[in-house]
């Protein structure tokens, strides 16, 4: 009895002891787990950029990217809104225009910057323009335009796909973009792959490629196509304009139907004779010319079928459809289907204004892309002597984009001559809501003048 005491005893002690040893280990994960004070802190902090996780994993994009590139080659819809996105942001009337920013920066500086950047522009014509830069990027998600420092002026620029971006076997979390452990947002190079190995066949420093993404945030190294949240509504539609026309071509399969009074024999036998064809034939098809006349006999009865599609019942269903996609693209449903019937003037001058900030806020955003490949392009004139030292100090940079609305050009411009006469605009105002520089404009007036 005792033994069994004290056995008992050991076997309580040991199990306060594993209960005790796993209360401190519970405790030291929570620990772990939750934050410290300052004191505490091992010091291993994750600064700006912790690397958020996408929405879209690696497989998920490609698939998006590759149903994006396909529906806008064959879908009229995508088609139409990626075109009205290169026409209203990179189209006709984008270009650099260098500006002063020191009242003493001399007029030769400025148009020296503008040539050396034409000459940049018209060597890489075929390798480089803003319409495929802003098309590769809204398509795709991202555009990846690498950089050739050459010995000889002006510099090469090349655009690198997407595909061939990625992560290899030692870096298999690296998405392709290999950026600093503690912060996400500086990237140190670039993985060029082969897409059919995935093999690495370049490491690509930095400051070599010019990398815009949209539709993700900062801290996440690649972009998402803007066509992500539209593609299952494109695809609808596609399939419920299929399933209208089907249903239009099989209730018009049937034009005729004859009532025969009699037996199967008799009807089969009719069926023979109409068709002009013996027993045993395989057609039963018979065709009508426009004029026929039909004889029968008292026991067929004749009638006409008219089919009905009930289309008009099908039609709110697929406008429901192209709302919800042009929703998602931003865009009032008129541009989208290029009809508007559906409104008044008024109305189409409300429905166009988000779609006009739209277009500035896009306009705004690639304005600072492709200022930093025209800083590039200045810096490698500067390294060729060039430009001065101090080019940056004296010369800035502004856009010249598309103009987005231009309802009645002569009202507008005689309401601003009368807001100059009154002393509310300036003149150099007025010129630049125009898309010209003043200073230029007022040389050239003083040049006309003087001649």
């Amino acid at each position: 009895m005792l033994d069994y005491i004290r056995d008992k005893w050991h076997a309580v002690r040991l199990q306060a002891k594993y209960d005790r040893k796993l209360r401190e280990q519970v405790l030291q994960l929570l620990e772990q787990q939750t934050p410290q004070p300052v004191a505490d802190d091992p010091g291993d902090w994750s600064l700006a950029g912790s690397g958020g996780k996408s929405t879209f994993d690696d497989s998920a994009r490609v698939d998006l990217r590759s149903q994006a590139r396909q529906l806008v080659q064959t879908n009229p819809y995508a088609r139409n809104i990626l075109r009205l996105l290169e026409v209203y942001v990179a189209g006709p009337g984008l270009k650099a225009v260098p500006s002063a920013q020191q009242v003493t920066t001399e007029r030769e500086l400025l148009t020296r910057a503008d040539k050396l950047w034409m000459e940049f522009l018209t060597t890489n014509s075929r390798h480089f323009s803003y319409r495929e830069t802003a098309r590769r990027t809204w398509r795709d998600g991202e555009c990846f335009l690498r950089l050739f420092p050459l010995p000889a002026w002006p510099p090469t620029v090349r655009y690198v796909d997407p595909e061939t971006i990625g992560a290899d076997a030692v870096q298999t979390d690296s998405q392709g973009v290999v950026t600093d452990p503690e912060d996400v947002e500086t990237v140190w190079s670039y993985l060029r792959i082969d897409p059919t190995t995935g093999e690495l066949a370049e490491e690509i420093p930095a400051d070599e490629i010019l990398h815009t993404k949209i539709g993700v945030d900062s801290n996440e190294k690649r972009g998402v196509t803007i066509f992500a949240a539209v593609l299952d509504s494109l695809s609808c539609f596609e399939k419920w304009l299929d399933t209208e026309l089907q249903a239009r071509k099989l209730q018009a399969s049937l034009v005729l139907w004859r009532k025969v009074q009699g037996g199967p024999s008799q009807v089969n036998s009719f069926v023979d004779q109409a068709a002009g064809s013996g027993p045993g034939s395989a057609s039963r098809k018979e065709r009508y010319r426009p004029g026929t006349i039909v004889t029968t006999s008292p026991g067929t009865e004749l009638q006409f079928l008219q089919p009905k599609t009930n289309f008009g019942d099908a039609v709110p269903l697929g406008r429901l459809v192209l709302l919800s996609i042009a929703a998602g693209a931003g865009v009032p449903e008129y541009m989208l289907s290029s009809d508007a019937s559906n409104g008044n003037f008024a109305s189409t001058m409300v429905a166009e204004g988000p779609a006009v900030k739209l277009f500035e806020s896009e306009q705004q955003f690639f304005s600072g892309e492709f200022a930093r490949l025209w800083r590039w392009v200045m810096s490698e004139a500067m390294r060729h002597g060039k430009l001065p030292d101090d080019f940056f100090e004296q010369v800035g940079l502004q856009w010249s984009f598309p103009q987005l609305v231009n309802r009645d050009r002569a009202e507008e411009r005689r309401a601003d001559v009368q807001l100059a006469e009154a002393e509310i605009l300036s003149r150099a105002e007025v010129a630049r809501r125009d898309g010209v520089d003043p200073a230029t404009m007022r040389a050239e007036i003083a040049a006309e003048k003087a001649n």
